[in-house]
């Protein structure tokens, strides 16, 4: 029986993919550039993937899961809509991998279900059945687990705890409506609101150069990660009271500030979640960082297939 998978996690700028092993190693590990985001594109890139990753095993694949932003729909075939992927209405994205895996088993699931996926199995999350999840990147995706089970809803689409409103009018959101999650605590907003603090001199880049300055001593950018941690803070305590998870984990491109945007959403999420319910929790960054959809998309395929 193969005992190896492949792993796509389809992100807004690239796809990261990699052949995965049971105990959750990648012996081969890429990443290609989006073009752009079209259906057709993506679907293309992902069978030249699949095309390799069956080179490099010989064929001997026991599945293939691939993470997908925007609502899947139950049989994990079909990606319905995707804010941040305009063009994307309906695409049935496993069927066309599909007509490059042949007889392998192919599964989609929504990115940010991949991390309790990946968490759960070789993660920070292990042993845990209650957990909530957020991955803080060009969007904010969300994902839960409750009672070992992950929430999927009557379309597929439950958990869009990214596209929950925090204000009534607030930012623009990539699903249309104003003061999402999303809206507050994307990449998109650090930047923005790094331009606030910063003026009239020119912020750091991107959010791996404001963590640094952060690091650093630069009150500037620790005022930024304040206001981003705090909106974070406010989702979180929320979710605390819903859910009433045992972790709330914090994934995705933003998480690499770590304990800069952590600890003003601890401080905030404390103030407004129940407090027995926050006494339960413990709110942490996702132990698989940067790979956890990779491997969350691996630990999908390993599931499909009973491994």
């Amino acid at each position: 029986m193969a005992d190896m998978v492949l792993g796509a996690d389809l992100g807004g700028t690239s796809i990261k993919w990699g052949i995965v092993d049971l105990d959750g190693n990648a012996v081969h590990e890429a990443r290609v550039p989006l073009p752009d985001r079209k259906p057709d594109t993506v679907a293309e890139l992902l069978q030249e993937i699949v095309r390799e990753g069956l080179s490099h095993t010989g064929g001997n694949l026991a599945g293939i899961g691939i993470g997908s932003p925007g609502l899947i729909d139950r049989e994990g075939r079909i990606v319905r809509i995707s804010p941040n992927f305009p063009e994307w209405r309906d695409v049935p994205l496993a069927d066309r991998v599909r007509e490059a895996a042949g007889k392998i088993p192919v599964l989609l699931e929504n990115d940010a279900n991949l991390l309790v996926y990946s968490e759960t199995r070789w993660g920070t999350a292990i042993g845990k059945t209650d957990i909530v999840c957020l991955t803080l990147g060009t969007g904010v995706g969300g994902a839960v687990m409750t009672g070992g089970v992950v929430l999927r809803g009557t379309g597929g689409g439950a958990a869009e705890l990214g596209h929950v409103p925090l204000t009534p009018d607030g930012p623009l959101c990539g699903c249309g409506n104003h003061g999402c999650v999303e809206a507050y605590c994307n990449i998109d907003a650090t930047m923005r609101t790094a331009q606030e603090v910063y003026m009239p001199d020119n912020p750091p880049q991107n959010p791996a150069e404001l963590s640094e300055a952060a690091s650093e001593g630069d009150d500037r950018a620790r005022e930024v990660w304040r206001r981003i941690g705090g909106w974070l803070g406010l989702a979180v305590g929320g979710f605390v009271n819903i859910f009433n998870p045992q972790m709330v984990l914090i994934g995705g491109g933003l998480s690499g500030a770590g304990e800069w945007i952590l600890a003003p959403a601890r401080e905030v999420a404390a103030k407004r979640a129940y407090r027995p319910n926050w006494e339960q929790t413990e709110l942490k960054l996702a132990g698989l960082r940067h790979r956890s959809g990779l491997l969350g998309a691996a630990a999908l395929a390993f599931k499909a297939a009973e491994r």
